[in-house]
C-alpha cells in the first residue's frame, strides 16, 4: 500500500482555518477538510508535523521536573504517541456505532487529527515559555494550564458539530478520550 499523498500547503492552511472556526462554535468550519478516507488518510499526515513537538514537550518537562530522562525513555513516548493517535482512531470506529453515529466517523476523525496541529504548537509554546525565565510568577502555569483548557473546548467542539450531539455527549466522549490516552500512557510508559 503506498502512502498518501503529503497536504498540500493550501490544504494545511485551509484545515487550520476549519479548526478555528470549530473552536469559535462555527458548523461552517466542517467544509474546509477533506472527506472520505482519502481525507482521513491525508489527515493521518498531521502526526508527522506533532510528533516532534510532542517529543520536545516530553523533554522540556522533564529537564523541568528533573525526571529520569534516557533516548530509550523518549523513544518510547513517541511510540505511545503513535498508538494513541491510531488507537483512538480504532476506538472511535467501534464507539460511534454505539451513539449511531457510525456514518460520521470520517467527519470526525479528520478534524481531529488537523485539529493537532495549531493545538500541539500552542502547548509546546505555552510549555516552553512556562518553564523559561521569560514569563513572571506563575503566569507560565497559567497559561499551560489554558492552553490545555482549550484543546479539551476544541475537541468537545470537534465532536458536538462533526457528530451532531449535545454538549454532554461531547464532554463524556472528551472525558473518554482522556481516560484512553491516561490509561495506554499508564501501560506503556513505566513511573
Amino acid at each position: 500500500m503506498a502512502l498518501p499523498p503529503i497536504p498540500t500547503q493550501p490544504e494545511v492552511v485551509a484545515s487550520v482555518y476549519g479548526t478555528w472556526r470549530l473552536l469559535l462554535g462555527d458548523r461552517g468550519g466542517l467544509s474546509y477538510f477533506g472527506t472520505g478516507p482519502s481525507g482521513f488518510w491525508r489527515s493521518c499526515w498531521v502526526l508527522a508535523a506533532v510528533l516532534p513537538l510532542n517529543l520536545l514537550i516530553y523533554m522540556i518537562q522533564s529537564s523541568a521536573s528533573d525526571a529520569p530522562f534516557s533516548l530509550g525513555l523518549l523513544a518510547l513516548v513517541g511510540f505511545t504517541v503513535v498508538i494513541a493517535w491510531y488507537g483512538y482512531a480504532l476506538a472511535v470506529h467501534y464507539v460511534l456505532p454505539s451513539i449511531d453515529r457510525a456514518e460520521r466517523y470520517y467527519d470526525y476523525m479528520i478534524p481531529e487529527f488537523w485539529s493537532s496541529l495549531p493545538t500541539v504548537v500552542i502547548q509546546f509554546a505555552a510549555i516552553a515559555l512556562a518553564t523559561s525565565d521569560v514569563l513572571p510568577g506563575s503566569l507560565g502555569k497559567v497559561l499551560t494550564i489554558a492552553s490545555f483548557g482549550g484543546a479539551l473546548w476544541l475537541r468537545a467542539q470537534i465532536i458536538r458539530l462533526s457528530l451532531d450531539v449535545s454538549y454532554g455527549v461531547s464532554v463524556g466522549l472528551v472525558v473518554g478520550s482522556l481516560v484512553f490516552n491516561a490509561v495506554l500512557a499508564a501501560i506503556l510508559i513505566p513511573g
